[in-house]
């Protein structure tokens, strides 16, 4: 393993091969060479990504903003409220973990997938606030801004993924600045559990709170909020996806993260996050009659099954493999496409924990 794997990118070093060594601590000359990337899938991936370019001001909120002062109940409204809020809340902290993992990859197409992502991220942010200047007066704002920050069950939902990518970005900046000294094992540990915490912000947190836009549309309400809901939705699968490799890729590269121990840990807290986002939605969802949390709780089970396949995890929830309640599907995928997430970008290969020792972890 490289000993000094935090080190600042070289924009140029002619004395080492365009193709990188290793994602993170190894070598590459700067040079972004698609024909020849270490890992290939990756210029489909930046390809698929690229070409879902858009821009909030194409969605019309006009009829949405009559049905959010008529249609919607005042609780309606005040979820509506709450989850923009949050949103951009996440979306603002992915933006910002995007920019240092950018910036420690040694992998220059990595570097370009991750700068979309954070592109995506901030035309997120801004698509959220583009829903609440048009619904929302200044009162509603307020309670939208300062939802994250004042609901207690909300805060620790958020504060469990929060910390894990906030040790991370800790970790690297005490490097970076002299302040602790590097030690290599650390840090790959470091940044699997960041990175396990930022593939729940994306697949789960943010899908999550997607489907009650969904409900809505099913409801014949904000359909013009929904169908931007679905640009950002398959936007974030997307994510979800690249993240999902990143994850496979650490672990190919880093065998010693392959233990029976870190299995258990990813198990355990993908349990934590669903439990908190399941207690969350039954506080947030009362009343609330387009979704019921029977099948809100379904859902969640089974973006944590995808979130695990993503990143070479077994199922976690067996009674959710697939999605029960179809509408969520009619009504949550962009011009009614089932864009079902893709579990192996190696081709037929797919990385698994050994569960019986560390060995047993390859393509």
């Amino acid at each position: 393993m490289n000993a000094n794997a935090i080190k600042p990118f070289r924009v140029f070093n002619g004395n080492v091969n365009n193709r990188a060594s290793r994602i993170f601590g190894g070598e590459a000359s700067g040079i972004c060479d698609w024909d020849d990337l270490k890992y290939p899938a990756l210029l489909q991936l930046n390809k698929e990504m690229f070409s879902e370019y858009w821009i909030e001001d194409e969605i019309r909120l006009g009829d949405d903003l009559k049905d959010y002062r008529q249609k919607l109940t005042a609780k309606e409204r005040y979820v509506f409220n709450v989850i923009t809020g949050y949103l951009t809340q996440l979306d603002s902290i992915a933006n910002r973990f995007n920019f240092l993992l950018g910036y420690i990859t040694t992998d220059p197409s990595v570097a370009s997938c991750i700068q979309l992502i954070a592109s995506f991220e901030g035309l997120h942010n801004r698509s959220y606030q583009y829903l609440t200047s048009t619904m929302l007066n200044d009162s509603e704002k307020r309670q939208a801004f300062n939802a994250p920050k004042e609901l207690a069950t909300l805060k620790k939902r958020n504060q469990i993924i929060i910390d894990k990518i906030q040790e991370t970005v800790d970790y690297m900046e005490n490097v970076l600045a002299g302040k602790e000294e590097e030690n290599t094992e650390k840090f790959y540990q470091v940044l699997y559990e960041g990175l396990l915490a930022y593939i729940i912000l994306e697949g789960l947190y943010f899908s999550g709170g997607f489907v009650y836009f969904h409900s809505l549309a099913r409801d014949n309400k904000m359909i013009g909020s929904n169908n931007m809901i679905n640009l950002i939705k398959k936007d974030e699968t997307q994510h979800n996806v690249f993240y999902g490799m990143v994850m496979q890729i650490l672990m190919l590269e880093n065998p010693s993260l392959n233990t029976d121990e870190n299995y258990e840990y990813a198990v355990s807290f993908v349990k934590k996050c669903v439990e908190a986002e399941k207690e969350w939605a039954a506080e947030l969802f009362s009343e609330i009659d387009t979704l019921s949390i029977k099948e809100y709780n379904d859902y969640v089970e089974y973006l944590a099954n995808v979130i695990c396949r993503n990143a070479g995890l077994s199922d976690i929830y067996t009674e959710n493999k697939e999605v029960k309640s179809k509408w969520i599907i009619n009504y949550g995928e962009k011009n009614g496409e089932n864009r079902a997430t893709k579990a192996d970008f190696f081709e037929t290969n797919v990385i698994n924990y050994s569960h019986e020792g560390g060995d047993g972890f390859d393509l």
